[in-house]
């Protein structure tokens, strides 16, 4: 029975929490992005205690959140994304502080924040904006909105994220100064260690994983046009793309695996590296490279038919229950539910928000009894102390947050509950761990419960286009369209995958099995018997 043929197995397996708090083992860039995070966010603190505006450290920790987006991304592309974060966020911070100051109850920044949650996962979708999506745009809105705000008070919130925002985005960006390609030297790093991964184990799913990671390489390499460095690149990534099915004895592969970690290494390190290959087969894997450059499909910086209508109506629903769930409840806090059921909502199903609740929660309440050892044991009304502690935390969560979500939260919790302590010194701090595990708990199953009850039926509608998609470059590599062809193989049976693991997690979509069993089986054997460059 194969994985897509039973819909009753289909079904029990959508709220199987197996493999939600595993870690996922990253390579690269991890301490850089984290030590920046952090450094931002304690020159912005510091700056605003010597100016006696404690009170605005909330709305400054909201544009220090520009620096979580884009770590990945090729300097290109990172310019113009960051500098839509920070207008985004400064946006949602401006929009809450309105709703807030209009004086007419509740109503309006629950309102405003639903609003702002739907637009932000709207634009999430569109350009591609990867984690955090929109969840950092709903905080900003909520820490704004549930604040007693004046209108004098609205541009000096929404200044002081803009400010905080563009250093966050200076930082992000100026490397590109010192290390031009560090991001092209990133993706093809973990392209090697990955495929050589998967050398040394090919049984399970290394192969997938292998292939997604240089399937991101190229990507990475082909935003920027091609320079002296770039050609050297591209001939690595086509030696890692032809090893992923290399056949050989234990012996062979595991040498190979070791020749792809030293490679790894000097990517990382040195400004020209040496593919160790004869001159023959550097001038095959040249061309090669050429092939999948003049193949690969050029990349949009944005495409609005990425988003998805359903999920934008899931997120504002959400919000809106879950803030007025917390209303009715009484909560001083009450974006902190709407928050959390925006969160979980950052996923891509409903098997995948279970997940993402499951994570949400248990990272909470880990965090929450983390938060109250700490504040038991350090002075909260010193200042200094809770800068060190928020900038501490924020650290922590950069460095855990890509191996899992729920190891972030636990991180997240005590920073937002000393964040509220800056914002307001005396607050009860046991009063405010109660406050969270509550709201974010109770959020993240109200958004869980409104991701079931919404369909997403269009779910099927995208996997049947990306099944022609596929179907259509197995026609063209089957007809012989060489490397670049192989490489549009390689996207679409990627394409395939995602919207068939989507459809998959969604109880009211009805998944053609066996057509794409059918499509993964010979893309597969196509793959399998096409010519690798090596």
């Amino acid at each position: 029975m194969n994985y897509f043929s039973s819909l009753w197995g289909r079904r029990a397996d959508l709220f199987d929490v197996r493999g939600a708090l595993v870690p996922r083992r990253v390579r690269g860039n991890v301490l850089v992005t984290a030590v920046r995070a952090g450094g931002c966010l304690a020159l912005v603190l510091v700056s605003l205690w010597l100016a006696g505006r404690m009170d605005l450290a909330p709305y400054a920790a909201m544009g220090c959140f520009t620096s979580l987006y884009a770590r990945d991304e090729s300097y290109a592309r990172r310019v113009w994304l960051l500098a839509v974060v920070g207008v985004g966020l400064t946006v949602a911070v401006a929009a809450g502080a309105s709703a807030s100051a209009l004086g007419v109850g509740v109503w309006a920044p629950i309102l405003v924040v639903a609003a702002v949650a739907s637009g932000a996962r709207y634009l999430s979708d569109v350009v591609a904006l990867g984690a955090p999506a929109g969840l950092m745009f709903v905080f900003a809105a909520g820490v704004a909105g549930y604040a007693p705000q004046t209108w004098p008070e609205v541009g000096v919130r929404a200044g002081v994220t803009a400010a905080a925002a563009g250093l966050c985005w200076a930082a992000a960006v100026v490397g590109a100064l010192a290390h031009p390609r560090a991001p092209e030297r990133l993706a093809l790093a973990r392209a090697l260690h990955a495929v050589a991964d998967h050398l040394e184990d090919p049984s399970g799913r290394g192969v997938d994983r292998a292939e997604g990671a240089v399937r991101a390489a190229w990507r990475v390499l082909h935003a920027r046009e091609r320079g002296e460095g770039t050609c050297g690149l591209e001939v690595l990534a086509a030696r890692a793309q032809g090893a992923i099915r290399g056949g050989g004895s234990v012996v062979e592969r595991a040498r190979r695996a070791a020749e792809l970690r030293e490679l790894a290494r000097r990517v990382r390190r040195r400004r020209v590296v040496d593919p160790l290959v004869e001159e023959g087969e550097r001038v095959r894997l040249s061309v090669y490279a050429d092939r999948v450059r003049a193949g690969a499909r050029p990349a949009r910086v944005w495409s609005w038919g990425r988003a998805s209508g359903a999920w934008v109506v899931r997120v504002a629903v959400a919000s809106l229950v879950a803030g007025g769930v917390a209303w009715l409840w009484g909560a001083d806090h009450g974006y902190w539910a709407t928050v959390s059921a925006a969160s979980v909502l950052q996923a891509t199903s409903v098997s995948a928000t279970w997940h993402r609740t499951v994570q949400r929660g248990v990272g909470t309440v880990v965090g929450a009894v983390v938060a109250a050892g700490v504040f038991a044991l350090v002075d909260t009304s010193s200042v200094w102390v809770v800068i060190a502690l928020v900038v501490a935390c924020q650290v922590g969560a950069e460095l855990v947050v890509m191996t899992n979500y729920a190891y972030a939260i636990v991180c997240v919790t005590p920073l937002t509950l000393a964040l509220s302590a800056l914002a307001r010194p005396g607050a009860g701090m046991f009063d405010l761990v109660v406050e969270r595990t509550a709201a974010t708990v109770s959020g993240a199953l109200v958004g869980l419960v409104v991701c079931v009850v919404v369909a997403d039926r269009g779910a099927r509608a995208r996997l049947e286009g990306a099944l022609v998609e596929c179907e259509r470059a197995c026609e063209r590599v089957a007809d012989g369209g060489g490397a670049g062809g192989r490489h549009r193989l390689v996207e679409a049976l990627a394409g395939l995958e995602a919207a068939a693991a989507v459809a998959v997690g969604e109880p009211a979509v009805s998944v053609p099995g066996e057509r794409v069993e059918r499509a993964r089986g010979r893309a597969r054997a196509l793959l399998d018997r096409e010519p690798e460059p090596v």
